[in-house]
């Protein structure tokens, strides 16, 4: 009998999971990413997805609008996370223009909430769990987008995903779009931190060479605090 009293005050008293301890269970990468990302969301939705909530928001959205993003384009805001840009992106875009893509079911939670209490409901986002990481764009795939941001995506994937992903992306592009993303970048590729990694730009240029897709360095245009690099890829031709 004290002992089953001792072991209920226990767990009373026991903290829960801190987020990364996901990290240490016996879980495949992607899924310890999108239960670690849930717990953050839980704890506080603005700071879950790197914090800076409206520097980086509006970084984001100001960097597309002079790149050529008008309200009648498409945009698909791959990792859109709990619409720390998303939010600024649908209140410009027409009605219908706006998916945003996560595998977070928290975070997407909270974007829908977001888009209520903004008053956004009238712009028809699309927000979308991605169910199969493994296949990055297969929840969208039969739709074409005029232009495909991933802010703070390629950061947390490691070589084998981010392949994948510049692999598949082609197939969800219009033929004048262009493919905005931000990366870490390191003299070699590698994982600094439990969900970061770094990159040498050359890998990127090798693989938009083998997918027929040009490169362009816009990091000069994109002024990130931490700072992430900016690249563009377009199919075919320059960005």
């Amino acid at each position: 009998m004290l002992a089953n009293v001792k072991h209920l005050v226990g767990k009373l008293l026991r903290k829960p999971a801190a987020p990364a301890d996901v990290f240490y269970r016996d879980h495949d990468y992607l899924t310890a990413y999108r239960m670690h990302t849930d717990l953050r969301v839980a704890r506080d939705p603005r700071a879950a997805i790197g914090g800076r909530w409206h520097e980086i928001g509006l970084l984001q959205f100001r960097f597309l609008v002079a790149n050529g993003l008008a309200p009648t384009s498409t945009l698909l805001d791959y990792g859109c996370g709990t619409l720390r840009g998303g939010r600024h992106f649908i209140g410009y875009l027409d009605a219908g223009n706006y998916t945003g893509v996560d595998l977070s079911p928290r975070a997407l939670e909270f974007g829908q909430h977001l888009v209520a209490v903004e008053g956004l409901q009238r712009k028809r986002p699309s927000l979308v769990r991605n169910d199969t990481p493994e296949q990055p764009f297969a929840s969208v795939a039969k739709h074409r987008f005029d232009f495909v941001l991933a802010q703070s995506v390629i950061t947390h994937l490691h070589e084998d995903i981010t392949r994948k992903l510049l692999a598949d992306v082609a197939g969800v592009m219009t033929d004048t779009a262009i493919f905005f993303f931000t990366y870490n970048e390191g003299a070699r590729y590698a994982r600094r931190r439990r969900k970061s990694y770094v990159y040498p730009c050359g890998f990127f240029a090798e693989q938009a060479s083998l997918f027929g897709l040009s490169i362009t360095d816009r990091s000069r245009d994109y002024p990130h605090p931490d700072g992430q690099r900016m690249l563009a890829l377009r199919l075919g031709r320059g960005a």
